[in-house]
């Protein structure tokens, strides 16, 4: 197997790690997801460049099909971390409408009359 082969898998085993701790965690820290997307965007960059490098009529059938596994796997991952982020954006949704409507109510209150 030569380099470029290689290092495909590397990237993808690093892909499936960032992967698998972005669904472990606390979306209220915003600067986690945004340095694991941006994170992941590069990655997927790289993957893609060394991709091209590779000779693939020289990469077994056998390595080929458990590098698609491993992407199969990733789009797996994909779509459980879409899963609970629309959660998580439902869950902020809601805690933004329900902060909306304490304070219109709050406005209502005429608190001169107070004695």
């Amino acid at each position: 197997m030569d380099k470029f082969s290689q290092l495909f898998e590397e990237f993808i085993l690093k892909a499936i790690e960032q992967t698998e701790a972005a669904i472990n965690f606390d979306f209220e820290e915003g600067q986690k997801l945004e340095a694991f997307t941006a994170n992941r965007d590069r990655l997927f960059l790289v993957i893609e460049q060394i991709s091209k490098q590779v000779d693939w009529l020289t990469v077994t059938d056998e390595k080929r099909e458990e590098l698609t596994r491993q992407v199969e796997y990733i789009k797996k991952l994909d779509e459980k971390l879409l899963v609970k982020l629309q959660e998580y954006r439902e869950s902020l949704k809601s805690e933004i409408e329900k902060t909306h409507r304490q304070t219109e109510n709050i406005k209502g209150y005429n608190l001169s009359d107070v004695k």
